[in-house]
């Protein structure tokens, strides 16, 4: 099977992508969690699309995404945002909001660097819970850590069968 995904890339990685995706959703429905949101587009695009760099590893995608998560969480809290009205329901930015984005996307890039733990998507996750979109709760906090846990598994499958641990020849 590792031998045919190689051989057509331009299906394979897209195809596996997607049926992790679903897998992802699917499940969701199944349980009535969501656990399929926004960022983990962007995670699973890069695990099946570049399955070799450091950033699509499991390490990089659940610490990634686990940093976003609390530094949003810690954000809006320390911002005062978490009183403020959703972006997507006022339509309109407000300051505190946008504060929320910016210190959330500060220390959440700061400390993913910090612990080698670097996955630009999961600044998306950050700015879905700075912005309000995703409720600063706990229900929502244990959906995005299922969804979390669900794409870094799926995600390392698809990687390996897509050669995300060959060895590269010295240079």
């Amino acid at each position: 099977m590792k031998a045919a995904l190689r051989r057509h890339p331009r299906l394979a990685a897209p195809l596996l992508a997607a049926c992790a995706l679903g897998a992802i959703g699917l499940l969701g429905i199944w349980a009535g969690i969501p656990w399929l949101f926004p960022s983990l587009g962007p995670t699973i695009a890069l695990q099946a699309g570049s399955p070799e760099l450091p950033v699509s590893r499991p390490w990089n995608v659940a610490g990634g995404h686990l940093v976003g998560l609390g530094c949003g969480l810690l954000a809006v809290h320390a911002t005062g945002a978490v009183a403020a009205p959703a972006v997507t329901e006022a339509h309109a930015l407000s300051g505190v909001r946008v504060g929320a984005a910016v210190l959330a996307v500060l220390v959440s890039m700061w400390v993913q660097t910090a612990l080698r733990a670097r996955h630009p998507p999961a600044e998306a996750t950050t700015l879905l819970i700075a912005l309000g979109a995703l409720a600063p709760d706990l229900e929502t906090t244990l959906a995005v850590l299922g969804g979390v846990l669900l794409v870094t598994a799926l995600g390392e499958s698809m990687r390996r069968l897509l050669g995300g641990d060959a060895k590269q020849p010295a240079t």
